[in-house]
């Protein structure tokens, strides 16, 4: 029996003795990592001078993304290690302080949305709205 034949009966007896939902939830569990890794990957790729240069909402918002992404990999690694996740107090209170900072940006990224008001138009609005024609006229006419 060569190498190949033997790596190969031995992958066959082991899928033999892994159930189908396991392997189901590993494949579930490979594709969600692999979706973290392509998310991650523009991110980790710039150099630090990319990074200091963004839009001070862009950085909370990585900063943010890095807090999820960090809690979701301890979240897994209990998960693996055979401990219940929601149970681990120190994670809950991680996650309830990262929940709280997504939305302290959300509602800082919902400010920076809002219309801004135009000083020089309510100006003229307001001096529009409390001209008055006819003392506009009597003015006119003292000074002449």
């Amino acid at each position: 029996m060569t190498d190949s034949e033997s790596t190969t009966a031995g992958k066959s007896s082991e899928t033999a003795t892994i159930p189908p939902e396991v392997i189901a939830k590993l494949k579930t569990f490979n594709d969600a990592l692999t979706a973290l890794e392509d998310a991650l990957e523009p991110h980790l790729k710039s150099n630090y001078e990319e990074h200091i240069d963004r839009d001070p909402t862009e950085l909370a918002r990585i900063d943010v993304m890095s807090l999820f992404s960090v809690n979701s990999l301890a979240w897994s690694l209990l998960a693996l290690k055979g401990q219940d996740p929601r149970k681990n107090e120190s994670l809950q209170a991680e996650l309830d302080r990262t929940k709280t900072y997504a939305g302290r940006l959300q509602t800082e990224e919902s400010r920076r949305e809002q219309a801004g008001v135009n000083e020089k138009v309510a100006k003229a609005l307001v001096r529009n709205a409390l001209f008055d024609a006819q003392e506009y006229g009597d003015k006119k006419k003292t000074n002449q």
